[in-house]
């Protein structure tokens, strides 16, 4: 009788619970709506993996961007679990591993797209989307294991040591990334019009920076290159890397006016856009394929399509990549830039390609984008590139 006196009642115990439940589900949105959109890893994390397991830095950075990724969004996941009632039967059990991942899923894929201001494409949410839905199976299971403080301290323990690791945005290329942006800026009364102006950008976005705090070339390229897709590309671009000084990005966006590549100021904004999203990352592992999506569809509107467009898109990926490949060619690029501006060192006479291309024109033609006729098209363009000097590493060159 006195344990039966001793115990509270069940409406204290059923008000306890949902009380908990809420707050763990306000915890999961409010860390959605925080962390960093694109999540990727901090620049140091891709050198340490570089060191320790040989990979080279492009693979270093993708195997820390999907490790960050599936780390946080299954503690997501495991996390969210706890948010469900104990059901009373098999069939409730069975149908909150069908639907319980669904919403986590969908409420994650909402969060990031009104954080991005778009939809990402299918393959950049995948990775996300399969670790939160295998975090609400392992936490389903720890909850009705009975493992339920054990999985909340560990959970709670992965939640911080990621969070603490992650720094929200790469810092470093934040902080870059807006010094290169104040230099255009500040010598905007200097910079020529059409090509020339290009190029000269180009040379300011790659000189070194005062007191940068760097020795690190990769770095110091990586943020000359997102400066330039912000201010020729696209601005939203700011927004994957954190950049958020409004008064300097709109003082940034205004040089694209007057600048040209080969005559032709869409081709410096492929480029440009196309260069930066490269930087971003692989877009197994990142958002920016959405914006490359749109932007891309915007450029083209009404234009149909045109194999000059991708001539300058793959030019600009390319450049990239020989501008951050090692630390050695990261230098060389910069000593290459240095030493004045060809139009021909950076893309190739691309005018004479097929272009403003209907539907119809273009399957007439071509087919489709795995006809011979297509692969023969694009593998013309890449020979084209190749005699490009800044389209390819040049510490070799030397």
């Amino acid at each position: 009788m006195a344990s039966e006196i001793a115990s509270p009642p069940a409406s204290d115990n059923n008000i306890s619970s949902i009380i908990f439940k809420a707050v763990i589900a306000i915890i999961v949105i409010a860390i959605l709506i925080m962390v960093p959109a694109p999540l990727l890893p901090p620049h140091r994390i891709s050198e340490i993996l570089h060191f320790f397991l040989g990979l080279n830095w492009k693979m270093a950075y993708l195997v820390a961007a999907i490790g960050l990724q599936a780390v946080f969004y299954f503690s997501i996941g495991v996390l969210s679990a706890f948010t469900v009632r104990r059901a009373s039967d098999r069939r409730r059990r069975l149908l909150q591993i069908l639907i319980v991942p669904i919403i986590i899923v969908i409420a994650a894929l909402v969060i990031r797209s009104v954080k991005l201001g778009f939809m990402p494409v299918w393959v950049n949410a995948a990775i996300p989307m399969v670790a939160c839905v295998f975090g609400v199976w392992m936490g389903l299971g720890l909850f009705y294991g009975r493992g339920f403080l054990m999985s909340l301290i560990l959970v709670g323990v992965a939640a911080l040591s990621l969070w603490g690791l992650s720094g929200g945005n790469d810092a470093e290329l934040t902080h870059l990334t807006q010094r290169h942006l104040k230099r255009l800026v500040d010598s905007r009364a200097s910079i020529p019009k059409g090509d020339a102006r290009f190029g000269e950008m180009v040379r300011l976005a790659f000189s070194p920076l005062p007191d940068s705090g760097t020795s690190d070339a990769i770095a110091h390229n990586r943020a000359a290159i997102m400066a330039l897709g912000i201010t020729l590309g696209n601005g939203r671009l700011a927004k994957l890397i954190g950049v958020e000084d409004f008064k300097l990005l709109r003082s940034a966006v205004q040089l694209r006016k007057g600048t040209s590549l080969r005559g032709r100021k869409d081709w410096s904004q492929h480029f440009c856009l196309s260069a930066a999203l490269a930087v971003l990352e692989n877009p197994l592992v990142s958002d920016a394929g959405g914006l490359m999506k749109e932007q891309m569809d915007a450029l083209s509107h009404g234009s149909g399509f045109s194999f000059g467009d991708i001539g300058a898109d793959r030019a600009g990926v390319r450049f990239a990549a020989a501008a951050t490949n090692s630390e050695e060619d990261a230098k060389a690029m910069q000593d290459f830039l240095m030493k004045g501006f060809t139009v021909d060192d950076f893309i190739p006479p691309l005018a004479d390609l097929p272009e403003k291309l209907t539907t119809e024109q273009f399957q007439s033609q071509f087919g489709n984008l795995r006809s011979d006729a297509y692969r023969e098209k694009i593998n013309e363009i890449e020979t084209r590139l190749n005699g490009c000097v800044a389209l390819s590493p040049l510490s070799s060159r030397e």
